[in-house]
């Protein structure tokens, strides 16, 4: 009963932990289902699987929520001044190309802009025309670069060449006349080799120097208005002017400029700036409307020919620092750059003497710049003017905002491009990692799924163990109530019994009383033993002897009675032990064999038989009875009850066999096979 109870205490456990690991395996496949349904709803799913992923995942929206907050970036070329290009070759030249631009003396300057030449109207996702695979840019005081300096070489920077944004490069404390851009591998364009450019700026703060550079370009295409050096350093791009577009529609500034209008086709329209006194500048700007308020006109009324007036005060006569001498060409949504040099004036005005709306003689600005060392000056001046559309104030002209939005600085705009292609590029190596990321993430989610298919069939497989256990036990537990019952009611009643059969025998002095009260007693101890053997078979504590073939031997004797039985056994067999379980489901087919042949066979003789074979036994029990058909046994065996039909059952779920040979009138011999 002891080892019993361990068993059952040790079943316990078992269950207990089960049931702890089912618990996890639930929330494990809890968590796979959630997994699974956030994969279905949304691709970002797969994140849920790698931690990587979720950062990079992150990351990618923060530069997404950035390049959105830096408004949209459309590039477009607003006049036919596209850029320069250098003559299409069906092979590359031997000898690299080159440009240069020559700033007229050494200067320091920090910034150097290269701007992509863009053919109509692009998106930041279209990509440039033309533009060099790989170039080098060199800073020299010499016009034969017999010394230089390297600023810049696109081997060393990881450059995206198919991004049609400014490449912006950094030069701080440069100091040189003379910039050359060697092209170091050419373009394919149509199968033939060429490259071109639209702008180079260099930037010194908010000045850009090379507006007023000489530009030099080997082997170049000339076909003005279109492609032609001189273009290069024309401030004409397809960047539009330096401001900050916004992000929606309701930021656009109200109006998108001021116009000047009369009915009288000689007069002249102005505005002037009054600064109150003298005030020194070195150059100004103009921002011509591109209306939106309307048909997309860039350039819209901006006037064909105008002059520039300075005065010194009231009622002086006016210096002119600037009129033009043929119809100004139409900037396009580019702002006019005019350097004054070093001047000094109280008023500024600008005369519109020819529109070029001719036929309504209407001029039109959306800005009016005074710089001085690039600070512009204008803003918060007094201003007054001639034939302005009252309909909108003329202080609009000095707002610091264009058609389109707030004006920056040169180097604000540059550091914006900048970082423009900045994310750009960031955005594509993030998608790219996430991607890769992505593919480990479900190669990760089939292995999880895989553990957790397999932990499903396990918890399966396990609720199916975990109740044969709980099975098992309650079979033990109702075993060992009806045993130690009969132990305690039969068995106690049967040493009562033996023990009235002992006090009888002593003092009962009639011998044939004495051998009736001995024959009592015998019979309880021989019922003893049976209940003994009842209770280990239902599983109690064994009480039999040790040896297995000793315990056969005393069944046998005791369901025989009067019956010869011989034993030839092989010497091993004497020693042989097995498991609890082998042994009682071999003693109850042996006692099931024993009881037919006590029953029904009518023999004298028994030959009990146990010889090796393989790595079992094969035991026979023959006797000299009547015998019975065995072939119609057979038959009629799944019909059968218990005896010898439950014998074989027994011995085959031990592995065994069970073979029945038996004749009428020729006795009968079962043989045991047990591996």
């Amino acid at each position: 009963m002891i080892t019993h109870s361990a068993s059952l205490r040790s079943s316990l456990n078992v269950e207990a932990t089960w049931l702890a690991t089912m618990r996890r395996v639930v929330v494990v496949i809890g968590y796979l289902a959630i997994a699974t349904a956030t994969n279905d709803a949304n691709a970002d799913g797969w994140s849920l699987f790698s931690g990587q992923l979720r950062r990079a995942e992150t990351q990618l929206l923060s530069e997404t929520q950035e390049l959105d907050s830096m408004g949209r970036v459309i590039l477009r070329n607003t006049t036919p001044q596209v850029g320069a290009q250098s003559q299409m070759k069906p092979t590359p030249p031997p000898q690299p190309l080159w440009l240069q631009i020559d700033l007229g003396e050494v200067q320091s300057f920090d910034r150097i802009v290269i701007v992509p030449t863009i053919i109509g109207t692009a998106s930041e996702l279209l990509k440039p025309y033309a533009f060099p695979k790989r170039f080098r840019i060199d800073a020299s005081n010499s016009k034969e670069f017999d010394t230089f300096q390297l600023i810049y070489e696109s081997d060393r920077h990881w450059l995206e060449t198919d991004s049609p944004l400014p490449v912006v490069i950094q030069t701080p404390n440069v100091n040189a006349r003379f910039l050359r851009l060697t092209v170091t591998e050419l373009a394919n364009v149509t199968g033939r080799w060429t490259f071109s450019l639209s702008e180079i700026m260099v930037l010194d703060g908010n000045r850009n120097l090379a507006l007023q550079a000489k530009p030099e370009m080997i082997d170049t295409i000339n076909l003005a208005p279109v492609w032609d050096e001189r273009y290069l350093v024309d401030g004409l791009t397809p960047l539009g002017p330096p401001i900050i577009p916004p992000s929606t529609v309701d930021q656009l500034p109200e109006f998108d400029g001021v116009f000047f209008q009369t009915t009288d086709g000689d007069a002249e329209t102005w505005f002037e700036i009054d600064f109150g006194q003298a005030r020194s500048f070195d150059e100004l700007r103009l921002f011509p409307v591109h209306a939106r308020q309307g048909a997309d006109y860039p350039g819209y009324a901006f006037p064909s020919e105008f002059r520039i007036e300075l005065y010194s005060g009231e009622g002086d006569d006016p210096r002119v620092i600037f009129q033009t001498t043929e119809p100004f060409p139409n900037p396009g949504s580019n702002p006019v750059f005019l350097s004054t040099g070093d001047v000094e004036a109280r008023r500024i005005r600008f005369v519109c003497e020819q529109a070029s709306l001719k036929s309504i003689n209407k001029m039109g600005l959306s800005e009016f710049q005074v710089l001085d060392n690039g600070r512009n000056i204008a803003l918060n001046q007094t201003l007054s003017g001639q034939h302005w559309r009252d309909d909108r104030p003329l202080e609009l002209l000095i707002d610091n905002d264009s058609s389109y939005g707030k004006i920056l600085t040169l180097t604000e705009w540059a550091d914006r491009w900048e970082r423009l292609r900045h994310l750009r590029r960031a955005i594509r190596s993030s998608e790219d990692k996430i991607s890769s990321l992505t593919t480990t993430a479900k190669q990760r989610a089939a292995i999880w799924t895989g553990a957790a298919t397999l932990l499903i069939g396990i918890a399966v497989l396990g609720s199916v163990w975990l109740n044969r256990i709980r099975s098992q036990r309650h079979h033990a537990e109702f075993r060992m109530q009806l045993a130690q019952d009969l132990h305690d009611e039969i068995g106690s009643n049967l040493a009562a019994i033996a023990r009235i059969g002992e006090v009888g025998e002593a003092i009962d002095p009639n011998a044939e009383t004495q051998e009736d009260w001995r024959s009592v007693r015998e019979l309880a101890s021989e019922c003893t033993e049976s209940i003994r053997e009842t209770l280990w078979l239902l599983g109690g504590p064994d009480r039999m002897p040790d040896a297995f073939a000793e315990q056969l031997r005393c069944i046998a004797q005791r369901m025989l009675p009067g019956m010869r039985v011989e034993w030839i056994i092989d010497p091993e067999f004497d020693t042989y032990h097995p498991n609890e379980h082998v042994k009682r489901e071999w003693v109850m087919a042996f006692k099931a064999i024993l009881a037919n042949v006590a029953q029904c066979s009518r023999a004298t003789e028994v030959n009990v038989t146990a010889r090796p074979e393989g790595r079992g036994w094969k035991f026979s029990i023959e006797d000299n009875g009547q015998g019975f058909d065995a072939t119609r046994w057979r038959e009629r065996m799944p019909r059968r009850g218990m005896g010898l039909d439950g014998m074989s059952k027994r011995i085959q779920q031990l592995g065994g066999s069970v073979e029945v040979e038996s004749k009428p009138n020729h006795g009968s011999r079962v043989t045991i096979h047990i591996r």
